[in-house]
């Protein structure tokens, strides 16, 4: 599977199930609820991450590190690989990917296969209601520093691919820490983060321009 394919499996998964039902559920943890509202008045940042995937097929994990950037006005970069090998940008006017040295190619947001997806990296998707409309929580540890929250999809057709998904909040900063999901193959993805950086507007045009 190529680095998009995994990135879109991973959001196409998480973000575009819609028109679900209510059903009875645990309330979100009042943390997970501050954290979904904090994103809305994040400032322009850039955060770095390592990805690890752990497949039946592989004899070791595979790790690989990427960089994200997210702007307030909703646009974003993210790039996985070093050098990256894949490119996603949305600049508000256009959504593409490249792969590796290969052309861009246009995404269209509006698509029903993306447009969650993106609304997501963007930040625009991040609220209380969105992960209690998807989602069940299982389970919730917590200490001073870090609390674990596994929450689990409410779509049955959605859980036979994507069995749950793990997130460590640091109840201080209300910063992810990490993100895993465990999908219905015995697979799993684990995305961990650093600390946020602030990005200056010189930067943001860089990193947004062809």
């Amino acid at each position: 599977m190529s680095p998009s394919s995994l990135i879109r499996l991973l959001f196409l998964l998480l973000f575009t199930v819609q028109g679900l039902h209510a059903q009875t559920a645990k309330p979100l943890p009042p943390l997970l609820q501050q954290w979904a509202e904090v994103q809305k008045t994040m400032p322009d940042m850039v955060v770095g991450f390592r990805q690890t995937r752990n497949t039946p097929a592989l004899k070791e994990p595979l790790t690989t590190m990427g960089k994200f950037w997210r702007f307030t006005d909703g646009s974003f970069r993210w790039e996985l690989g070093e050098p990256a090998a894949t490119i996603l940008v949305n600049d508000l006017t256009e959504f593409r990917v490249r792969e590796g040295a290969g052309e861009w190619q246009m995404l269209d947001a509006k698509d029903g296969r993306y447009r969650m997806w993106s609304r997501f990296l963007s930040g625009n998707e991040a609220s209380p209601e969105d992960l209690q409309q998807h989602f069940l929580v299982d389970a919730v540890e917590q200490n001073a520093d870090v609390t674990a929250i596994s929450l689990r999809p409410k779509a049955p057709f959605i859980r036979r691919q994507l069995r749950q998904l793990d997130l460590q909040i640091s109840p201080k900063t209300y910063r992810l820490l990490q993100l895993r999901v465990l999908q219905g193959d015995g697979a799993s993805l684990t995305m961990t983060f650093s600390e946020p950086q602030s990005v200056s507007a010189v930067e943001k045009a860089k990193l947004l321009a062809r």
